[in-house]
């Protein structure tokens, strides 16, 4: 499992004990480019994952370190989102050795 893939599951895990239901937001699709197979991941709507529970619904995007955030919070606001209560934009940031990621709300 590379880094990328370890953090996504980490960050599912971590919500689920939380008692959120959660998936990944993420589409492979395949180009042929000239007798070739390339498959390239997608993450849909900006985002690694959806969270919800019975009160929000958060679509959630993970980092390692804070590499790339400002990036990330481009790619979401690519998205219509509607300007909800129950609706939330998470880059959640994890740290080496740390049990407890950093949350920044995306508004």
């Amino acid at each position: 499992m590379n880094k990328g893939n370890y953090y996504k599951y980490k960050t599912k895990k971590w919500l689920e004990k939380d008692g959120y239901v959660c998936e990944y937001l993420e589409k492979n699709q395949r180009l042929y480019i000239k007798d070739r197979v390339i498959f390239i991941k997608r993450d849909l709507f900006g985002a690694d994952g959806l969270a919800m529970n019975d009160e929000q619904i958060i679509f959630w995007q993970c980092k390692l370190n804070k590499k790339n955030v400002a990036l990330a919070i481009k790619e979401f606001n690519k998205f219509p989102f509607p300007s909800c209560p129950c609706l939330s934009r998470w880059i959640v940031i994890w740290k080496p050795r740390i049990r407890q990621p950093e949350i920044i709300e995306v508004t």
